[in-house]
């Protein structure tokens, strides 16, 4: 009887150290989608007037943005480095004469889908404020801002 007790033992010893056992518990996993926007070009944006003649010069480009699902987003642009008021002005590179333009984005606000959406610059230079300032080359620079 003693010798099936140690047998036993040995085989219940082996089975409880051999055999593996599982446990599982649960796990939650969360992300937090934020409100954010970003340009699909982190370049420099560049607005050449080129060459001004004898009528109003008005330049137009695409500017992408991206901006999360049900973001809603406002596109700002400052004065510019040479405003006088509310009136943005390019400044001469090699003298003091300061050039009137202006500056639009469209749309300056919408709601984001996550997918691309493009903001339309216009800038327009009058041929009557040209027509009277000195020969040169005439530049500003403006900061364009998303606000999600």
């Amino acid at each position: 009887m003693a010798k099936n007790f140690i047998r036993f033992l040995v085989i219940f010893s082996a089975l409880l150290f051999s055999t593996s056992h599982a446990a599982s518990n649960m796990m939650n996993v969360r992300i937090w989608v934020l409100s954010a926007c970003r340009f699909e070009n982190q370049g420099d944006l560049i607005k050449n007037f080129g060459n001004l003649s004898n009528a109003d010069v008005t330049i137009k480009n695409i500017v992408p943005i991206h901006c999360t699902n049900g973001t809603n987003f406002r596109i700002t642009l400052n004065q510019g480095l040479h405003a006088s008021g509310q009136q943005r002005q390019m400044a001469q590179l090699n003298g003091s004469a300061r050039l009137p333009y202006s500056l639009s984005a469209s749309p300056e606000q919408g709601v984001g889908t996550g997918d691309r959406i493009d903001i339309l610059l216009t800038g327009v230079v009058k041929k009557t404020d040209f027509q009277s300032r000195p020969v040169g080359n005439y530049a500003d620079t403006v900061l364009l801002t998303i606000e999600p």
